[in-house]
């Protein structure tokens, strides 16, 4: 029995087959005809990284997966067997790819083709990239007059992400940290990681449709998928998504929806019981 920690950072759909003596040939209906087109996204945080152990600040920085991270990640890979990927999308960060690469080794996928993009990266923090998660909380909190990091979260609930992520991107358009990073390279508004994901999460859905539907992984980071959930489902409540946590989005009448769970640990879960079990 392997032993394994997932770090936060930041519904099992069943079905029910009816069976008879006869079968009736039921003529297809606009609506089961539309479904062949039919694309889901299964979007993903990627597995834990050297930072996530160290408690630092990584964004757009390029930590690996650690040893446990990979067990991880096949293990969510494991947990999607059975499921048919058409195509892969990450950040062109490291951990993502690698993330990827696990899954779909492992879930029978091997074949499948990874695109990278930086749309999908995780936020940028500028010239906090790098530091120690705990010394930035209370620089953080006092940007908003909280008096620590926990008040900080408890006081923001499902705003908290987003504020974070603005609060950075304050702090370093001040140049609280005295660098001489170019604007450019400088820590990104929530505004900004919203549009980026939310503009590639529409082209991978549409492109995918037009090649007839199907499933796609997306593997990204906490952060800029807090960020993005935040704008586009009621069952957003802000918390902390776990390594490897999946979130469905399904495309239906040009719009992504939330398909069951957010961050839910239910393939990583179930790939971990068939690796215990070889």
């Amino acid at each position: 029995m392997k032993i394994k920690k997932l770090t936060a950072t930041c519904a099992i759909l069943s079905g029910l087959l009816l069976g008879g003596a006869t079968t009736a040939v039921v003529p297809a209906t606009a609506s089961a005809a539309s479904n062949k087109d039919q694309v889901t996204i299964y979007l993903t945080r990627h597995g834990e990284t050297t930072a996530n152990v160290m408690q630092r600040v990584q964004g757009s920085s390029d930590f690996p997966l650690t040893k446990n991270g990979v067990t991880v990640a096949n293990d969510l890979g494991y947990g999607l067997k059975g499921i048919k990927f058409k195509h892969a999308y990450t950040g062109n960060l490291t951990r993502q790819e690698e993330t990827a690469q696990h899954a779909l080794d492992h879930s029978g996928n091997k074949g499948t083709k990874i695109t990278t993009t930086p749309k999908l990266r995780e936020g940028g923090y500028g010239s906090f990239e790098g530091d120690s998660i705990q010394a930035d909380n209370q620089k953080i909190a006092n940007v908003y007059g909280y008096s620590d990091g926990q008040q900080f979260q408890q006081q923001t609930g499902k705003d908290y992400w987003n504020k974070l992520q603005d609060a950075y991107h304050k702090l370093d358009s001040e140049n609280s940290q005295n660098t001489k990073l170019a604007k450019n390279d400088r820590a990104e508004s929530s505004k900004q990681v919203q549009q980026r994901m939310t503009s590639e999460l529409n082209h991978i859905a549409k492109t995918t449709q037009k090649q007839g539907g199907g499933n796609v992984l997306v593997v990204s980071s906490g952060m800029s998928i807090n960020e993005y959930l935040s704008t586009m489902s009621n069952k957003y409540k802000g918390k902390p998504l776990q390594n490897a946590a999946v979130t469905k989005l399904v495309y239906k009448n040009g719009k992504l929806h939330v398909d069951g769970p957010i961050g839910t640990l239910h393939y990583v879960n179930k790939g971990e019981k068939i690796a215990d079990n070889k």
